[in-house]
């Protein structure tokens, strides 16, 4: 049993929400992507615990990347009002200034009816087995957003993997369960979560318990084949409204270039 302490210590450390930076030397980098930058947010869980959403706006607040990135669990639970969501989404995102814009995929969480209003908020492009491929710098970046690979079929997302597109390839998928055939496509980036990197954690960091295939990739920086990926531990929480010895996180993940490619 929990003691009362332990409780509140570990609502003000789902609270504590960090600004993560990361930098990714990435071989053979077309040099001009080099420094571009992409915020990476997920498992917001809005409204799952008081003050959680004022806590990710402020440490998203003022943020200033290239990409704004967004994979799934928006809402506190499947049947959450979409409005409110949304509502939530416009406050986090309200403080921060993507120079390409605000990109989205879907989690186990996000209803229908939440990815229907999510679509028709304008400056936000929800993604669900396509991509877009944008200019930066005259260098192309493609955005493969995925749906959420926690329940859905993963066929539809594994032929979507496949399609070739130019430049640059990120994927946005809610778990990581689907690193392997992301890679093995030739992918170069793959961002998720869902994990919440354990949420409750041994003082060491070990995680009690991680829901994903592949838990060697459940929460961090990894590599898969060629590959990079990023497991975020989230903003919110779910379940428990309790962290221990898992800060939740706003990531800023900068690209490096001039890394020779291996001969």
């Amino acid at each position: 049993m929990w003691s009362i302490g332990q409780y509140r210590s570990g609502v003000e450390q789902a609270l504590d929400v960090r600004r993560t930076s990361l930098f990714l030397p990435v071989p053979g980098l077309d040099a001009r992507l080099d420094g571009l930058t992409i915020l990476h947010l997920s498992d917001l869980h809005l409204d799952s615990l008081a003050g959680i959403r004022a806590a990710i706006a402020s440490a998203a607040n003022g943020l200033k990347p290239d990409l704004c990135l967004l994979t799934g669990d928006y809402a506190a639970h499947y049947r959450r009002n979409p409005v409110a969501v949304v509502q939530g989404l416009q406050e986090i995102l309200a403080g921060v200034q993507a120079r390409h814009g605000i990109y989205l995929s879907l989690g186990n969480y996000d209803s229908a009816r939440l990815a229907a209003d999510i679509r028709a908020e304008p400056g936000w492009r929800l993604l669900v087995n396509e991509s877009v491929t944008l200019d930066h710098n005259g260098a192309n970046v493609s955005l493969l957003g995925l749906d959420d690979p926690f329940e859905q079929a993963h066929e539809p997302m594994v032929a979507a993997l496949a399609v070739k597109t130019d430049g640059f390839r990120i994927v946005l998928s809610h778990t990581p369960d689907l690193a392997a055939a992301a890679a093995a496509a030739g992918h170069d980036l793959y961002l998720c979560g869902h994990t919440h990197g354990g949420q409750i954690c041994l003082p060491n960091g070990r995680p009690l318990i991680v829901n994903t295939s592949r838990p060697d990739l459940a929460r961090g920086l990894w590599r898969e084949g060629g590959m990079w990926g990023y497991t975020t531990s989230g903003a919110g929480v779910s379940g428990i409204p309790c962290r221990h010895n898992c800060p939740p996180e706003v990531a800023m993940l900068t690209l490096l270039a001039g890394y020779p490619t291996a001969k």
